[in-house]
C-alpha cells in the first residue's frame, strides 16, 4: 500500500508528462480510490484510460470513483487531497492494555483523590510534574505518530475552563441543546471513524482531578429543549464516560449529585462494560447509561478494541435491573452492502435484551467526518473501507454522505425502531429540519 501511492504518481506522469503537480495530484488520488474500491490493478486502470484532455481524464476517472453522485451533485463535492501515507502513523491494535509509562501532573493536584490513587495503581511509571498542559503542548510537537502512543502517558490537571458547555452543534442543524460534562480527554478504544483521532492534540490521557468542584447546581444549568422533558446533560463527548472509571471513581460523585437532582437527566455516553460501581452505587431514571451501538459488522471492522454488542447489551440490561434508564445511540451509520438486515439486527437485539420503556431516548447519525480526517484514518487504518463509499463535501465542510442516501438510512432504521416500539424517542444527531422532515421524523415523548 505504502509504495503503491509512489507507483501511481510515476505512472501517471508516464502517460502525462504534460499534466502538472496539482492535476497529478488530483488523479493520483482517484486511482488511489478506484484500486481500492474496486480492488483493481492501478496500472490497469491508468492504461485503460483513452483520452488525454486532464478535464476529459478527470471525468472519467470522478465518474468511475462516484458512480451513484457523479453528475447529481456539483464537482467541488469531490474531495480530492494529496495522498500521504506512512507506514510510521499505522494505529497499534495489538495492546490493548492501559499502563501509563510516564505520568505528567500539574502541581495543584498531588493532594487530590485521583492523585494518589493513580501512585497507588502505576506505582511503576515515570511521574513528573509540568507547569501545566498548555507549556507542555507548546514544548513538545504532536503528530498522529504519537497519538498512536497516548496509552503510554497520563496527564492529571485541575480543569478551570471547560468542565461543562453546550454541546459543539454544528452550523444550520436542529440542535437538541444537549450540554456537556467534560470529565476528561481520550480515549483507548480504536474506532476508524473516531474525530477524536483528527481533533486531539495530546499524545495521551488527560483526567481532571477536580470534578467535585464542579458538580455544583449554581454551575450546572443545561437548557430546556423541545425534544424532552428534562434538560439534558451528559460526559462521553471528549472520552468515553466509563471506560476509566475504575480508576477515576468519577462515577461515584455524579451519581450522588443527580439523585440529588432529579430535575435534571444526566447521560454515561459509553461502550464501555465498566459498570462494576454504577451497578454498587445503583441508579435513579433521570441518570442515563447510554451506548453507542452499530451494526455487528461495521463494530468487528471499525470498533478495534472495543466490547462487542452483545456484551455491550449485556451491561445495558444489568444497569437497567440496578435503577438506571438506558439510551443507545447509532452514531454513525454506515452505509455498506447489507447494511439494512445489519442494522435491523441490532435494533431487534436491542429490544430482545431490554423492555422499550427502560430506554430514554435512540439517536441516530450517519457517518460524516471533518475534510482532513480523512488522511488521518487512511493512514492509521489502511484496510479501512468506509472510505470507499461516496463521500461528499457538505456545507459544513464534512464530509457526508448525500442527503437522499441519508433520508434512507434514517427511515429504514426508524421503521425497524417503531416495529419494536411506538414510545421510544427517537432523534437525529447533527441533521437540519428538512433532513428530520424529509426521513419522517416525529419526535415522541
Amino acid at each position: 500500500m505504502y509504495n503503491t501511492v509512489t507507483d501511481i504518481i510515476q505512472s501517471l506522469k508516464n502517460k502525462f508528462p504534460f499534466f502538472g503537480i496539482n492535476k497529478t495530484r488530483e488523479l493520483s488520488r482517484l486511482v488511489f480510490e478506484i484500486s481500492k474500491r474496486e480492488k483493481a490493478d492501478f496500472e490497469d486502470i491508468i492504461k485503460r484510460i483513452e483520452e488525454f484532455d486532464y478535464e476529459k481524464v478527470k471525468n472519467s476517472l470522478l465518474k468511475r470513483r462516484y458512480p451513484k453522485t457523479y453528475g447529481v451533485i456539483p464537482k467541488n463535492s469531490f474531495y480530492l487531497p494529496d495522498i500521504n501515507i506512512n507506514a510510521d502513523e499505522k494505529a497499534d491494535l495489538k495492546n490493548k492494555n492501559f499502563y501509563p509509562k510516564n505520568i505528567y501532573y500539574t502541581k495543584d493536584v498531588i493532594n487530590s483523590n485521583l492523585y494518589c490513587r493513580i501512585k497507588t495503581l502505576y506505582p511503576d511509571a515515570i511521574f513528573c510534574e509540568i507547569e501545566s498542559l498548555k507549556s507542555f503542548l507548546r514544548e513538545n510537537k504532536f503528530s498522529v505518530s504519537g497519538y498512536n502512543k497516548r496509552k503510554e502517558n497520563l496527564f492529571l490537571i485541575n480543569e478551570k475552563y471547560d468542565f461543562f458547555k453546550p454541546c459543539p452543534c454544528t452550523k444550520n442543524v436542529f440542535c437538541c441543546n444537549y450540554s456537556i460534562l467534560n470529565t476528561g480527554y481520550g480515549c483507548l478504544y480504536e474506532c476508524s471513524y473516531c474525530f477524536l483521532q483528527g481533533y486531539q492534540n495530546v499524545s495521551g490521557i488527560v483526567l481532571p482531578c477536580n470534578i467535585s468542584e464542579f458538580l455544583d447546581i449554581d454551575k450546572i444549568k443545561p437548557v430546556n429543549n423541545n425534544l424532552f422533558d428534562l434538560p439534558r446533560t451528559g460526559s462521553g463527548e471528549f472520552t468515553d464516560s466509563l471506560l476509566f472509571d475504575d480508576i477515576t471513581l468519577f462515577s461515584n460523585e455524579i451519581v450522588g449529585f443527580f439523585k440529588k437532582n432529579k430535575n435534571i437527566c444526566f447521560e454515561f455516553k459509553t461502550k464501555s462494560v465498566n459498570i462494576d460501581n454504577l451497578l454498587k452505587l445503583g441508579g435513579s431514571s433521570n441518570i442515563v447509561v447510554s451506548w453507542s451501538v452499530n451494526s455487528e459488522k461495521m463494530i468487528e471492522e471499525n470498533e478495534h478494541c472495543a466490547p462487542k454488542l452483545k456484551d455491550r447489551l449485556l451491561a445495558a440490561k444489568k444497569c437497567v435491573q440496578a435503577g438506571y434508564s438506558v439510551g443507545f445511540h447509532f452514531d454513525p451509520v454506515i452505509f455498506y452492502s447489507g447494511w439494512e438486515q445489519g442494522y435491523k439486527k441490532t435494533i431487534d437485539d436491542i429490544f430482545d435484551f431490554i423492555d422499550g420503556k427502560y430506554i430514554k431516548w435512540i439517536s441516530i447519525g450517519s457517518l460524516r467526518m471533518p475534510a482532513a480526517l480523512k488522511k488521518v484514518i487512511e493512514n492509521r487504518f489502511v484496510e479501512n473501507t468506509i472510505l470507499d463509499e461516496e463521500l461528499l463535501l457538505s456545507h459544513d465542510g464534512k464530509l457526508r454522505y448525500e442527503t437522499s442516501l441519508r433520508i434512507s438510512l434514517y427511515r429504514c432504521l426508524l421503521e425497524q425502531i417503531r416495529m419494536r416500539s411506538e414510545k421510544v424517542p427517537v432523534y437525529l444527531c447533527m441533521e437540519d429540519i428538512n433532513v428530520w422532515n424529509l426521513s419522517k421524523f416525529k419526535f415522541k415523548k
